[in-house]
């Protein structure tokens, strides 16, 4: 096939030097997935590209594709929304480069998923009016949408094996299960997950649609979700989901970063050669599909 030229609607996921004067580009898109894309100029003065090409900002984007390159070119963009309300904030900012992180992980390039680039946008609007006690479940909530727009959602309302749904304190996450299992099942197999924060996700996993009032505030412990939900997207998505940003401010709260450690979460310093995340998304007062 020779050149093929599309116009896409994408999130800039990830960004980083090309050269002396342009940027390479990753954009997730709703009509073509993934996309890497080169973006001549973009770090001229008076480049065309304007801001359109800075984390958190969702695009309307013509790109020209030819089969056998692996990196595509950019042609115009135009800005459809941009989140700064969440430069503003460290917390709101590690939520964003970890979403756009996530997904670069977990998807391979030209492999559309409109499902999942609603969950992209949503989350990063979301995350720009939800308090800041609500913004870890947020992330939880966007987690399970991430895995069921993927194909594998996660079993949380009764033991996977032997199907008894009430069975007390505590239950076993297990990844290659696919969900829970009760304590006689699981016998140490996976993550001890307590009731309540099996009743937690239970309700997130529920939710159609996201609205602000809908998302519960984080409570401790956090530490068996955090887990239970990685662990899954890592089996079952085949990429390593230790996030950059989400380390970064746990380290920030918990006590100062290991040595060598970046002073700045990903996708915080704009344009780095390591690539960074971010994207933006319009807010729907009456519910957003994350």
């Amino acid at each position: 096939m020779g050149r093929q030229i599309v116009r896409v609607n994408g999130v800039v996921i990830r960004a980083r030097r090309l050269g002396e004067t342009s940027k390479l580009v990753t954009l997730y898109t709703a009509e073509q997935g993934k996309l890497k894309v080169t973006a001549k100029g973009a770090r001229q003065p008076r480049s065309r590209y304007g801001a359109a090409l800075e984390l958190f900002t969702q695009v309307q984007a013509i790109c020209y594709l030819r089969d056998e390159r692996e990196l595509q070119t950019l042609g115009e963009c135009d800005i459809v929304a941009q989140h700064g309300a969440l430069l503003a904030s460290l917390e709101r900012l590690a939520y964003a480069s970890a979403a756009c992180e996530l997904i670069d992980r977990l998807t391979l390039e030209g492999e559309p998923n409109p499902r999942l680039f609603q969950c992209l946008t949503g989350m990063l609007a979301a995350l720009a009016e939800v308090g800041p006690t609500q913004l870890e479940t947020l992330f939880w909530y966007f987690e399970l949408r991430v895995a069921a727009a993927l194909g594998f959602r996660p079993e949380l309302a009764a033991c996977v094996a032997c199907r008894r749904a009430q069975v007390g304190a505590w239950w076993w996450f297990s990844a290659a299960a696919g969900g829970i299992l009760c304590p006689d099942c699981g016998a140490g197999r996976g993550i001890r997950l307590a009731e309540s924060s099996r009743r937690l996700l239970v309700e997130l996993q529920g939710l159609r649609r996201y609205r602000r009032e809908s998302i519960p505030a984080a409570s401790p412990p956090p530490a068996e979700i955090r887990a239970a939900l990685g662990s899954f997207l890592e089996y079952h998505g085949g990429a390593r989901t230790s996030l950059r940003a989400l380390d970064f401010l746990r380290a920030v709260h918990d006590g100062p970063p290991p040595p060598g450690a970046s002073p700045v979460p990903a996708g915080a310093r704009g344009e780095r050669d390591a690539g960074d995340a971010g994207a933006a998304g319009a807010a729907e007062r009456r519910g957003t599909s994350i």
